[in-house]
């Protein structure tokens, strides 16, 4: 699935999924620690504490780290989690969602992650 994402409107829009609920992405924030351990750790994968605080914690001029959020049990859910480099060219170092609720999300969040990336790079050029 391809998605078109403009970057400058991530905290505006939502995005369907072909199945599950639609979603939001947002630039990810301190106080979303507890939420993206325990997708993490419901997904199975290991992450230290720096780890954590890396995805949350980063220079907006060489990497971003995006949410997804989407309104789950009548809360706004962290469903899911991504991290760019955005000096390199090339693919998300990070994405993690919860596939249980999300078809398609990993997609979206990718293409998100990387036309960031691409944006970053037309405006240091």
């Amino acid at each position: 699935m391809s998605h078109s994402i403009d970057t400058g409107a991530l905290l505006a829009r939502s995005y369907p999924l072909p199945s599950g609920p639609r979603v939001r992405l947002r630039l990810a924030r301190r106080s979303d620690i507890p939420a993206i351990r325990a997708l993490l750790e419901q997904r199975g994968v290991e992450a230290s504490e720096l780890a954590l605080s890396r995805l949350v914690r980063y220079d907006p001029w060489h990497r971003v780290s995006i949410c997804a959020t989407a309104p789950i049990g009548g809360t706004e859910a962290i469903v899911g989690v991504g991290a760019i480099e955005l000096t390199a060219e090339g693919e998300p170092d990070t994405i993690v969602v919860d596939e249980r609720l999300t078809d398609g999300l990993a997609d979206l969040l990718g293409a998100a992650l990387v036309q960031r990336a691409r944006a970053h790079s037309r405006r240091v050029a």
